[in-house]
């Protein structure tokens, strides 16, 4: 079958690998339609995370149809239309069983190297899913695979994120960065309440399409953000700030933009390993904060609900739609912000 394939710094190629086969009771093999490069995938492009081996498998967003299942599969059949999740959960160790999937002590990411489970990854013509009665969800009839593909990775990370946060009807939301997490942080503070979304980008395409969707935009290179939000909501601050980007810089813009006693949530992944923590001000201004992986499995069913009843659209961030065998242009145009969001035709 057909895979991309990790090789090193900026090299990612499509060749053939052999094809996975049900190798667990509890796995399945789904026949990918439609994959996706996420943001976290160019971490993997720019050789930033440990434990990548040459020749692994790439990708974890992903719809597709499911061809075969091992005999211990309850929920699943062949020829169901299933998203899958980004981070593979057990579902019966004792993080699993406290609802913290993400947290499985069986667990790993597909396409993700060593330091993840070195579970092959779905830009692929079919992938292998292990525990797939918990790691899989059946597409809602009527839903396009462009409607569901982010269910199982970015646009439930948004989600989370501002659930996590604890955002309430009439408060006042920031999202730092308005890449594909950052538009999908907007429309989830939307669906929560929030009477106020202000957008902060220094890519002026992201910023309008963030207005489109209802948000205010502010272009970090043009106007001071602190300044903008602290005009915007009355000198006080934003009540919560969704940090979708990841790294030292963004998360200590939201340190600066957070009201006293209010949420910082950061999804944005990161390669550095440490940040200057404001610890003072922190402990002076009451902040919350939360920072880590998504309990994607913990909130798919919402977002899938949210999509299927029109309240968020996920197709608005898709830039660009390419063929399997044209992923490594899919990469170089993503690395080099030509692109929102490319999705892999894959079948």
């Amino acid at each position: 079958m057909k895979a991309v394939t990790w090789y090193g710094k900026h090299d990612v190629r499509v060749e053939e690998v052999p094809e996975p086969e049900v190798t667990e009771p509890t796995d399945a093999i789904v026949r990918v339609t439609l994959a996706a490069i996420c943001g976290s995938d160019l971490h993997l492009y720019h050789d930033e995370i440990p434990g990548m081996l040459p020749g692994t498998v790439l990708g974890h967003e992903f719809v597709g149809v499911v061809e075969s299942v091992g005999p211990a599969v309850r929920a699943f059949k062949k020829g169901d239309r299933v998203v899958g999740t980004f981070h593979i959960a057990c579902g019966h160790c004792r993080a699993c069983r406290r609802g913290d999937y993400h947290q499985c002590e069986r667990g790993g990411v597909l396409g993700y190297g060593l330091a993840f489970g070195n579970l092959p990854g779905a830009q692929a013509e079919l992938v292998r899913i292990p525990y797939a009665d918990v790691n899989l969800r059946p597409i809602p009839a009527g839903l396009s695979d462009e409607q569901a593909i982010f269910a199982g990775d970015i646009l439930t990370t948004a989600f989370g994120a501002v659930k996590n946060a604890g955002l309430r009807p009439g408060e006042r939301c920031a999202v730092i960065g308005c890449g594909p997490v950052g538009i999908f942080a907007i429309q989830s503070a939307q669906v929560f309440g929030a009477a106020k979304t202000l957008a902060i980008d220094l890519i002026e395409k992201r910023l309008a399409l963030a207005e489109r969707l209802g948000a205010i935009p502010i272009d970090a290179g043009k106007s001071n953000p602190v300044s903008r939000v602290m005009a915007e909501t009355g000198g006080e601050g934003a009540d919560v700030v969704i940090e979708a980007v990841g790294g030292s810089q963004t998360l200590e813009l939201a340190f600066d933009l957070v009201r006293g006693g209010g949420r910082i949530s950061a999804v944005g992944v990161s390669a550095e390993e440490t940040f200057a923590f404001p610890l003072m001000s922190s402990f002076t201004k009451a902040i919350h904060f939360h920072l880590g992986v998504a309990n994607i499995h913990r909130d798919i069913d919402a977002t899938l609900a949210l999509v299927a009843a029109g309240r968020i659209d996920p197709t608005v961030i898709i830039s660009h739609r390419l063929p399997l065998e044209e992923a490594p242009k899919g990469y170089r145009l993503f690395a080099e912000r030509k692109a929102t969001k490319v999705v892999l035709i894959a079948g």
